[in-house]
């Protein structure tokens, strides 16, 4: 039901509250897992690894999201189905150009550009939503054949947290390294100019982002505590189609709707300049330092007429499904499109699927998704009894670019009802 509202299960039910729904997902267009692995041993030589530098594309995305409903059930009433939900939803993007990675790798000497170089590393980006829920499902059959149904959810913002950064173009006199990196004495008295366009927005309930006497980033306070800093609506909506006795289509838009931020709980620090700079010992850190999302990097001053309310979308969803079944729907063959509209660009997936149902009470799946695992893995679910455990990405290869996992625990409620769904 959480994929369609317009499907029916066979009875009502009670989901354990929080493991009744979990689920979370990692992925990404270049880390794999053994990429992983090497950022995490890398340390400060992140920088200096030529594998992992050698597999990073133009531009480099990782996405994660993450589930849970606190409280969940639904209900049979006449003809139609009845769901009630409460739960938690965070969504987090982010994007950074290979140019960033040879201009750090230039900066620390870590390759062989010395002298005048130019750099062009604008489109980076950094996303995070955190919302609860509160939804009221309605499904129905309308015939034999046809069943539909929706979600109207209230959103209740919690955390907003984005950083863009539009333009930033730099060029700077590279000195020869010294020894196996370029010392900070190096750079002293070689120029450094600059031109960037960036912003960074943050709404958050009492908090987020904190500025000095002079409008500086001076870090973030979060001692508002936590609580309700943005109000929302959204909608999911699904049907089913019986084409033939053991041919079944659906399809489902998810999420549609956004979060208006309130413009209390709302700071932002932006900039828009082009600068030439002579390093020395005191502006080393601030240009040249290891942390290239370093916000001190960027000269960000607050921005109090931008920082009206915001309003977000949320990250909506496609899907496309068609399943056929045999052997009396004891065993079937599935396939389904997929597209996660995430920022900073949409997930497209095609994830194909055979289920062996033997008993209402045992149900085992094998599937298969293409790309955005780039072919390199497998899903297995098992139903056993109240009990669902699921994955679509299960680790085979170290080049697997996503992994997920679902979780579910409920308590059946009422009858059983008969249905082939």
């Amino acid at each position: 039901m959480q994929l369609n509202p317009g499907l029916q299960p066979t009875r009502g039910y009670f989901n354990v509250p929080v493991l009744g729904g979990l689920n979370g997902s990692v992925s990404s267009n270049v880390l794999g897992f053994s990429d992983i692995i090497d950022v995490l041993d890398s340390g400060e030589d992140l920088f200096a690894n030529d594998d992992l530098y050698g597999r990073l594309k133009g531009n480099n995305r990782l996405n994660l999201t993450g589930n849970t409903e606190i409280l969940s059930f639904g209900w049979y009433a006449g003809k139609g189905f009845w769901s009630v939900n409460v739960g938690l939803r965070a969504d987090v993007g982010a994007s950074i150009p290979k140019s960033m990675f040879e201009y750090m790798r230039d900066a620390n000497g870590f390759s062989l550009a010395t002298g005048i170089q130019n750099y062009t590393i604008g489109n980076e980006s950094f996303h995070v939503n955190a919302y609860g829920e509160i939804g009221l499902g309605y499904s129905r059959q309308i015939t034999d054949k046809l069943s539909v149904g929706g979600r109207a959810k209230v959103l209740l913002g919690l955390a907003h947290a984005e950083m863009e950064i539009e333009r930033f173009d730099v060029d700077m006199d590279i000195p020869a390294a010294s020894a196996e990196y370029i010392s900070p004495e190096d750079w002293y008295g070689r120029h450094y100019g600059y031109d960037v366009q960036a912003h960074v927005t943050t709404s958050f309930k009492g908090g987020g982002l904190d500025f000095d006497e002079n409008g500086n980033i001076s870090g973030f306070d979060f001692d508002g505590g936590f609580g309700i800093s943005g109000m929302g609506f959204g909608i999911d909506l699904g049907a089913s189609y019986k084409l033939l006795d053991n041919v079944t289509l659906s399809a489902a838009v998810l999420d549609l709707g956004f979060i208006k931020w309130k413009s209390g709980s709302t700071r932002v620090a932006s900039v828009e300049e082009s600068n030439n700079v002579v390093i020395n010992a005191d502006n080393y850190d601030q240009y040249l330092n290891d942390d290239f999302l370093s916000l001190e990097r960027f000269n960000l001053k607050e921005n109090p007429e931008a920082a009206g309310s915001e309003t977000t979308k949320l990250s909506s969803t496609l899907l496309l499904a068609g399943e056929y079944a045999l052997l009396d729907n004891k065993l079937s063959l599935g396939a389904m499109y997929t597209v996660r509209f995430v920022q900073p660009k949409a997930l497209n997936e095609l994830t194909l699927s055979a289920t062996y149902r033997p008993k209402n009470w045992f149900n085992i799946a094998g599937s298969y998704s293409p790309i955005q695992a780039g072919g390199k893995s497998f899903g297995v679910a098992l139903k056993l009894g109240p009990l669902f455990l699921g994955t679509d990405y299960m680790f085979f290869g170290n080049s697997s670019k996503a992994v997920n996992a679902f979780l579910g625990l409920s308590i059946p409620l009422g009858k059983s009802r008969s249905t082939d769904i």
